[in-house]
């Protein structure tokens, strides 16, 4: 028997409503935690410029119909410089700061108006992905809250974005990585530079071949550390791709990304969405769920979608 005689779904639902932050009687509604979700990571090198992108996809696969979670680290004391004081007094409030377990804090960002009808969700959770270490002034940690959220969130949603640390795949805790370059679609030509300067400066046009060699080149590159298996590649910039040199160039250079085991899978216009644009607002993420998604992340999600 549960706590005060609930029934099993009554305290099912409970739990998925400390795990999404949604109301009781709207996941009581909603389908059963008996979900198979899957873990995303998005990796991009850029993320002052396109670190809403993730948020963006993540929105579009709510709006067709998805359970959609995204997961960041919550770390409020991480720069406690109390820590380190020569008050016997400060130190300990700190550590003790140090120590407290914040828990999961989330929040319903948006949810389809279907009523009794299973609809698409999108939740935002800020939760631990570490352990508070033993002695505080030491960085001994273990992941096991962040497997743990994600288990959980794998039970209750059908995606569960990892957000935050875009320039390291976490390979083990991850099924699905998806790199997000800043780039106008496929290059079609490149830039030299030689001389004294003023440096003289000369555009060369590329084949499919060359283009798709810089594409993987310029936005992998980063990644040196962790070769990892990918999903797929989104380009994105403030611009709509440039016009093709000639006909089927797109298609050719398609090919030899996907031969090469990295397939693009489209192309979002940035826009409104650059966090530069928005430095001053507090939350990104409701930010870009007031506002209308670019045609190109609605394609992108559903490519994504069609790869599973």
């Amino acid at each position: 028997m549960t706590k005060s005689g609930a029934s099993g779904p009554k305290a099912r639902a409970r739990k998925a409503q400390q795990a999404t932050g949604v109301r009781y009687t709207q996941v009581r509604r909603a389908a059963p935690s008996s979900r198979r979700g899957r873990t995303v990571q998005f990796l991009l090198e850029d993320q002052l410029v396109f670190g809403t992108l993730a948020v963006q996809l993540a929105l579009a696969w709510a709006r067709q119909g998805m359970w959609v979670l995204l997961v960041h680290e919550y770390k409020p004391y991480q720069s406690d410089m109390a820590l380190f004081s020569r008050q016997a007094r400060e130190r300990k409030a700190a550590e003790q700061r140090q120590q407290e377990w914040p828990g999961h804090r989330s929040t319903l960002v948006w949810s389809a108006d279907t009523g009794r009808k299973a609809g698409g969700l999108l939740v935002e959770q800020h939760t631990p992905w570490s352990t508070p270490p033993a002695n505080p002034r030491l960085l001994t940690r273990t992941d096991d809250p962040l497997r743990d959220a994600l288990q959980q969130g794998r039970r209750h949603f059908d995606t569960v974005v990892l957000m935050g640390r875009p320039t390291w795949p976490h390979r083990e805790l991850v099924d699905h990585f998806i790199v997000l370059a800043a780039s106008n679609g496929a290059p079609t030509a490149e830039t030299l530079t030689h001389g004294a300067l003023p440096e003289e400066r000369q555009e060369r046009p590329l084949t499919a071949e060359q283009s798709a060699v810089l594409l993987r080149e310029r936005h992998l590159n980063f990644l040196y550390h962790r070769p990892s298996t990918f999903l797929g590649m989104i380009t994105a910039s403030g611009a709509q791709p440039a016009p093709e040199p000639q006909p089927g160039f797109v298609r050719a250079v398609e090919a030899n990304m996907a031969a090469a085991g990295i397939p693009l899978l489209g192309h979002i216009h940035v826009g409104d969405h650059r966090l530069a644009a928005h430095v001053q607002r507090r939350n990104q993420t409701a930010l870009v769920a007031a506002s209308p998604l670019d045609p190109g992340a609605e394609h992108a999600a559903q490519a994504i979608a069609d790869r599973w």
